[in-house]
């Protein structure tokens, strides 16, 4: 878990959408408000390909968000 989200407000969900080959797909959530954007992927063969992906998405989306706070101090 990265080291900024100790009390969980942003996190993963992942979905199967359909039967092909690459059904699951992943988007980041923010807890009690909207994001205004969304940070999705899609095309994985199962969930915890999907739920890695997510969690590696989350973490990056984590580190810009807290170097974008520090330089706008």
């Amino acid at each position: 878990m990265h080291p900024d989200n100790r009390n969980r407000t942003y996190f993963v969900v992942v979905m199967r959408r359909g039967d092909g080959d690459s059904p699951f797909c992943w988007k980041i959530q923010r807890r009690r408000e909207a994001m205004g954007v969304k940070i999705s992927g899609t095309g994985y063969r199962s969930y915890r390909a999907a739920y890695d992906a997510g969690n590696e998405a989350l973490d990056k989306f984590l580190d810009d968000l807290s170097r974008e706070n520090r330089t706008s101090c």
